[in-house]
């Protein structure tokens, strides 16, 4: 039996987006994209038509709860809470200026507005960003980009963040017009310490429909980095990563891939003392398991990891599970399980492993503990967060923050 497409709208701001779902017998079709365009589809099959209509009705109850609106449905005065408001995606990262670099002929600024937020810390004031608006042509980045590599100071800059290199779509990855040009002004970029790839936010895209590339051969032209921040998981690898000075990871995803996730934890990374990961869930390309951490949860990789952050999962009690038996626990000063469907069960896990207590900061918000578990977590004497507690009825009503 196939189901008339329902279609749901989110126009707000400058964000013009539809998303629309359709069942036929034991699967589900989502097509998702801007208003106007034909968007792109996705088929996912399940065990049974009934699992079918179950899932389909979780993805529709998380965009009504996002603001989404269904067409032909009465509008409702429903406004999202501000966790998940427009800077949903952004993750909490300390503020930073744009300041000394500005290769545009008018001598305006590209800070666009002069965004507070962004991923590179430990860092002094020169760090640039770049970008265009949504409708801008993707040459302008490209000129816009081939202006700073040529600036005579390009050896001061230390710090690069990267808005949106596409035009009116964002559904290739930056390779061409972003990744060739930097591994060829790789030369110059002598001070450049840390390189955040995707500072986008929900109204100009949605974090699932960025696409990426493998980072391998752009991080073996800059082996001076030491921190690299990447937003959105289509396409995104790391081959076989080798780098000797990289001391922070993070990606940010509404579902990083198996073979995304294999890659981060066989790669060779001696400096690396943060390692932050949004695994995601599978509707969003999220097929990690919690098998695919095994080198890392095993404690024989990245020998001067301090902080852990395995975040915005669907599966996060089997992750508190596994990480409370491995002893990388017992070395580690931070770990962020936060943003994703943790319960009792896996929060009891945590509070079973002694090493637990040796943290000097533990980060759950966004769960779905019990008020008496909450107390528990509270009364291990370290730091933690317990914020943004949910309630749900079942298993099948949890939610991790940021999917699409």
């Amino acid at each position: 039996m196939t189901t008339d497409a329902r279609r749901f709208e989110l126009v707000e701001g400058s964000s013009s987006k539809f998303w629309q779902i359709s069942i036929e017998g034991s699967s589900f079709t989502v097509t998702y994209g801007r208003i106007g365009t034909a968007g792109t589809s996705k088929t996912t099959a399940c065990a049974s038509s009934e699992e079918a209509q179950a899932e389909a009705g979780k993805l529709i109850a998380e965009k009504t709860r996002k603001g989404y609106q269904e067409l032909g449905a009465k509008e409702s005065n429903w406004r999202p809470p501000a966790h998940i408001g427009t800077d949903t995606h952004i993750g909490r990262f300390l503020n930073y200026k744009v300041t000394g670099f500005d290769p545009d002929a008018d001598g305006e600024s590209d800070d666009e507005g002069g965004r507070s937020y962004a991923a590179l810390r430990d860092l002094d004031k020169r760090v640039f960003r770049i970008g265009i608006g949504y409708d801008d042509d993707d040459s302008v980045f490209t000129s816009r980009l081939d202006a700073l590599l040529a600036d005579k100071r390009l050896g001061e800059l230390r710090g690069l963040v990267i808005g949106q290199w596409y035009g009116d779509v964002c559904d290739y990855g930056p390779k061409t017009n972003l990744f060739g040009r930097l591994i060829a002004g790789a030369s110059k970029l002598t001070s450049l310490k840390g390189l955040f790839v995707g500072d986008i936010i929900q109204e100009e895209c949605e974090i699932s429909w960025l696409h990426q590339n493998d980072y391998s051969p752009l991080l073996h032209a800059l082996p001076q980095l030491e921190e690299l921040v990447v937003r959105g998981g289509n396409g995104l690898r790391f081959g076989k990563l080798k780098h000797a000075a990289l001391r922070s990871l993070t990606v940010q995803s509404g579902g990083l891939s198996s073979q995304t996730v294999q890659d981060v934890v066989s790669a060779d990374l001696p400096a690396l003392r943060t390692l932050t990961l949004w695994l995601g869930v599978d509707e969003y390309g999220g097929t990690s398991t919690v098998a695919d951490l095994k080198p890392l949860l095993d404690g024989t990789r990245f020998p001067s990891l301090e902080h852990l952050g395995l975040q915005d999962s669907d599966n996060a009690d089997a992750i508190a599970k596994a990480v409370a038996q491995s002893p990388l626990l017992g070395r580690l000063k931070g770990l962020d399980l936060s943003m994703g469907t943790l319960s009792d069960e896996g929060a009891q896990a945590l509070l079973d492993a002694p090493a637990v207590r040796n943290l000097k900061h533990l980060n759950l918000r966004h769960h779905y503990l019990s008020l008496g578990m909450v107390k528990k977590i509270r009364a291990l004497g370290i730091p933690v967060d317990v914020s943004e507690r949910r309630e749900a009825e079942d298993e099948g009503d949890r939610y991790a923050e940021v999917t699409e």
